[in-house]
């Protein structure tokens, strides 16, 4: 049994990180986040969880919480203008990956990128203006989601089935 959980997480986990990385390429060309990446998202994390890859002193629920409160933070960003619709759910499902352990180093990482993101589009090119108006946020949401997600699919925290 514990065969079918260590493939269950390998493969929720993993992909986790191919829709993270397309929810990135769609928001850069057509500047929309589907629906459809944070719901499956949502979904591969529940596999994840069900497959008990989230070790102490995680659980789901308080994965769960910092998934609220970033949601939360992004729809209030979203009200404001200063945030698309997408991005707000894909953060949101980004922290729910993240939890609370990985937290600060997924936020710093948000906050690295967005300076970045904002930076280049700053420069003085014709493919660069047009990022001006509207920032696609989810180039800066995937790399430090990823870098949260990824150490976890290599580490012990989730078994994998081929060895």
């Amino acid at each position: 049994m514990e065969t079918a959980a260590s493939w269950m997480a390998w493969l929720a986990v993993w992909s986790a990180c191919g829709l993270f990385v397309a929810g990135a390429l769609t928001d850069l060309r057509v500047r929309r986040v589907p629906n459809v990446i944070p719901l499956l998202l949502l979904g591969a994390f529940s596999v994840y969880a069900a497959a008990g890859a989230i070790r102490p002193p995680g659980s789901p629920w308080s994965h769960l919480a910092v998934g609220v409160v970033l949601l939360a933070a992004g729809v209030g960003l979203y009200a404001t203008g200063k945030f698309g619709g997408g991005d707000a759910k894909l953060m949101a499902v980004a922290g729910l990956w993240a939890g609370p352990a990985d937290l600060s180093l997924f936020l710093f990482g948000l906050g690295a990128c967005a300076l970045v993101l904002s930076a280049f589009a700053m420069l003085p090119f014709a493919g660069t203006r047009r990022m001006r108006s509207e920032l696609p946020f989810a180039a800066a949401i995937v790399p430090p989601a990823l870098a949260v997600v990824i150490p976890h699919a290599l580490s012990h925290q989730v078994p994998s089935p081929l060895s």
